[in-house]
């Protein structure tokens, strides 16, 4: 799929964190710490990403910007080689997969309420 493929992780210098991305048109921050796992951050507004980028300390403009502002899900743990937790790009081609059947679902009720679009 051409959006997986088009993501990149952006490696951070941090004592807590070692990459992150952002999925602008889902609005939604993906934090990766050093332990490996990875964190989905939910309704996450660009300019957070921007400010994080640019932060000094990572791990203190995620506690004061980031942590309990935002609805976060664990989506990879680093369990070792008998893991069986889907790939990172299965778990975001999946979140995107649901993201176009909603939109399909939202567009075919509001055609038969009778909305137009």
């Amino acid at each position: 799929m051409a959006l997986i493929s088009a993501v990149e992780w952006v490696s951070v210098d941090s004592g807590l964190f070692s990459a992150t991305l952002y999925r602008e048109d889902a609005r939604q921050l993906y934090l990766r710490f050093r332990d490996g796992r990875v964190y989905r951050y939910v309704d996450c507004p660009g300019s957070v990403y921007k400010g994080f980028l640019k932060a000094e300390s990572k791990g203190r403009y995620f506690g004061e910007r980031i942590r309990n502002r935002f609805r976060c899900e664990l989506i990879h743990r680093n369990a070792g080689p008998a893991s069986t937790c889907p790939s990172l790009e299965e778990q975001l081609s999946s979140s995107v997969l649901l993201a176009r059947a909603r939109a399909v679902q939202k567009r075919d009720a509001a055609h038969a309420a009778g909305v137009q679009e």
